[in-house]
């Protein structure tokens, strides 16, 4: 598991613990796990999928940039975040 903040101009949209995140980012879809290479990537809007306890929980994303720091978290920074359903 690893430390997962996803913050929009307006809130913090999550600020916990996941075990995955998937979400699309400019040159394709991408996962991220405990333990995952440093990035600092774009992000396109879509949707993303965060998985925690064993379950996946949907959110719809506006475009945005993810920093990930395998010693620290995981932050995206997104134009808008909200939770939707499954795909």
């Amino acid at each position: 598991m690893f430390k997962l903040k996803v913050v929009t101009p307006h809130k913090t949209f999550y600020d916990e613990i996941a075990e995955m995140v998937i979400f699309k980012t400019i040159v394709g879809d991408r996962a991220i796990l405990r333990g995952h290479v440093p990035i600092v990537t774009g992000i396109k809007e879509g949707k993303m999928k965060i998985k925690k306890d064993g379950k996946f929980m949907y959110a719809e994303i506006g475009n945005g940039f993810v920093t990930v720091d395998p010693n620290s978290e995981t932050v995206i920074v997104t134009e808008k975040a909200e939770w939707g359903n499954e795909e």
